[in-house]
């Protein structure tokens, strides 16, 4: 069963509910979606709807930069996870350099039902890249780094920031 444009809608509000407002940074930026108007959900049905925005994580090695995530839905979902990658080169231990993610959330045979949404998602993956779970590494000589020279992986986490992160603004 495809996304449907009702719950196409519904997520991608849920998602805008996370953005930046009044006094708060916010967490999450809603950059693109298949539409803008609940009308134009009912186009985006007959495709993989893709939903793109910017994570805005505060530890001190990432809170310098905004980190384009986009999120692909299959047929399958909502009973099977969308696909989320980071578009923007983030130096993790969670995330290969395809910008897979690794967390439990979105493994189908751990945690995932069709009642998950995205903004709980994005809420996930922003803790993950704050928090960074070594028992979900996706590189074994990144998790060597991180467990016996935390210095050297910040640096170079940090660098990357620099380089390649976007703007927040």
């Amino acid at each position: 069963m495809p996304l449907t444009a009702k719950q196409a809608w519904v997520e991608v509000n849920k998602l805008r509910l996370l953005g930046p407002t009044g006094n708060s940074p916010g967490i999450f930026i809603v950059d693109e979606s298949p539409f803008q108007q609940e009308q134009e959900a009912a186009a985006a049905e007959s495709q993989d709807p893709v939903i793109a925005g910017r994570i805005l994580p505060t530890s001190d090695i990432y809170k310098e930069g905004a980190y384009r995530l986009e999120m692909r839905f299959s047929p399958g979902y909502p009973f099977k996870p969308p696909e989320v990658r980071f578009a923007t080169p983030i130096y993790h231990l969670n995330v290969d350099k395809d910008g897979l993610v690794c967390i439990p959330i979105l493994r189908v045979t751990e945690n995932w039902n069709a009642n998950t949404s995205l903004a709980d998602v994005v809420k996930a993956i922003v803790d993950v890249i704050d928090h960074p779970k070594i028992e979900y590494a996706m590189s074994p000589e990144i998790q060597k780094e991180y467990d016996s020279n935390k210095a050297e992986y910040e640096r170079k986490a940090k660098q990357m920031v620099k380089d390649k992160a976007l703007r927040r603004n």
